[in-house]
């Protein structure tokens, strides 16, 4: 079951963003300090401060594109809200903007009706772009 709480990954994806296993430093050499056990001496500055670490930078653009079916569009389109649209508007702050393209082949040709009835509904359905070639 897919709820608002689903996150959909691919594990190979998963494990390339795992934190690589902790390797043991080298031995301590003779009459330098001692460190905790497991704990690498502090590197830092000549002066002794130790450095701050880097602020970790996250991603702030997801785009992706899919190809849905024409046999049943609502059921795709349906799946792709619940697993993606849905996601990212309950981030605070996020502008989520969504992009319908039809592209159509018909072998036969379009009669003029068809072209009519085309063009009235992309008009009153507000197709930015539309055209029949």
């Amino acid at each position: 079951m897919i709820d608002s709480d689903s996150v959909i990954i691919k594990p190979d994806i998963v494990e390339a963003h795992r934190p690589a296993p902790v390797q043991p430093g080298p031995p301590p050499v003779a009459g330098a300090p001692a460190s905790p056990e497991g704990v690498p001496p502090a590197a830092g500055p000549s002066d002794g401060t130790p450095d701050a670490p880097a602020p970790e930078r996250k991603p702030t653009r997801f785009f992706g594109t899919v190809m849905i079916s024409a046999e049943r569009p609502a059921r795709e389109i349906h799946q792709i809200v619940e697993a993606i649209v849905e996601q990212l508007t309950t981030i605070p702050g996020s502008e989520v903007t969504l992009k319908l393209e039809i592209d159509a082949e018909v072998p036969g040709g379009l009669d003029r009706a068809k072209v009519r009835t085309l063009i009235e509904n992309a008009n009153t359905l507000g197709f930015i772009d539309k055209s029949i070639e």
